[in-house]
């Protein structure tokens, strides 16, 4: 085989974010959730967080998460309307865009970059999110309560390189990964399977001492390293 032959053509890079706190304008929607519960606001916020992993993995359904939440306000039960309108407060308030992560998707998406979206969130946010108008810019999401896995489980991202290489006519390149997300040790675990990961700042969080870069700021930097076109 001659040389010319013997070449391979780098493989396009797939850019990847996790969502709350990347691409998401906030994370608390606890007050959202409150104005339609009421009681004690911070036995709310207790009662949604501690519950959480348990719906997004999966293991309760939607129904068991929203009545867990409502009995820590002693409010001990909730109607299917109810429940929808709890998931649909959340799901607006997580769906919210920071404006310029926005901005990095469409410069993305114009030049024709693969997008897709890793995220710790339940099977409701899943749907809701594929609703989304800026949802047409990604290929796919892999969402862990679909799958039964969380980050920063390793199985969350052989699934994700599992989907990517269909993608791709069957050839799965992690380094080829390009992989933002506001928690180190979901970072760690990524470059752990040579995935090119990196540390994005938490979005509406204000450093201690102010000097704290937006996430995109860092990321621009590291797509334009990586030969990644902005333009």
């Amino acid at each position: 085989m001659s040389p010319k032959k013997r070449h391979r053509t780098p493989p396009r890079p797939t850019v990847v974010f996790d969502f709350g706190g990347v691409l998401s304008a906030g994370h608390d929607p606890v007050p959202d959730v409150h104005a339609l519960l009421g009681g004690d606001a911070d036995a709310l916020g207790t009662a949604l967080w501690a519950e959480r992993h348990a719906y997004d993995i999966g293991e309760i359904s939607r129904e068991e998460y929203w009545g867990r939440v409502a009995r820590s306000v002693a409010v001990e039960e909730l109607s299917a309307e109810e429940v929808t309108d709890l998931q649909d407060a959340d799901n607006r308030y997580f769906l919210r865009l920071d404006t310029r992560s926005r901005e990095l998707i469409h410069d993305l998406a114009r030049n024709g970059v693969r997008m897709a979206l890793l995220s710790n969130a339940s099977t409701a946010f899943g749907e809701a999110v594929r609703k989304a108008d800026w949802f047409e810019a990604f290929s796919f999401a892999v969402v862990s309560g679909e799958e039964r896995a969380v980050k920063p489980d390793r199985e969350i991202y052989e699934i994700l390189l599992q989907v990517l290489s269909h993608e791709t006519g069957g050839v799965s390149i992690p380094s080829a990964v390009i992989f933002f997300d506001d928690r180190q040790e979901n970072v760690d675990a990524a470059r752990a399977l040579g995935i090119d990961a990196h540390l994005w700042p938490r979005n509406g969080e204000t450093p201690v001492d102010g000097q704290q870069r937006h996430g995109v700021d860092i990321a621009r930097e590291v797509l334009t390293a990586r030969g990644v076109p902005l333009d």
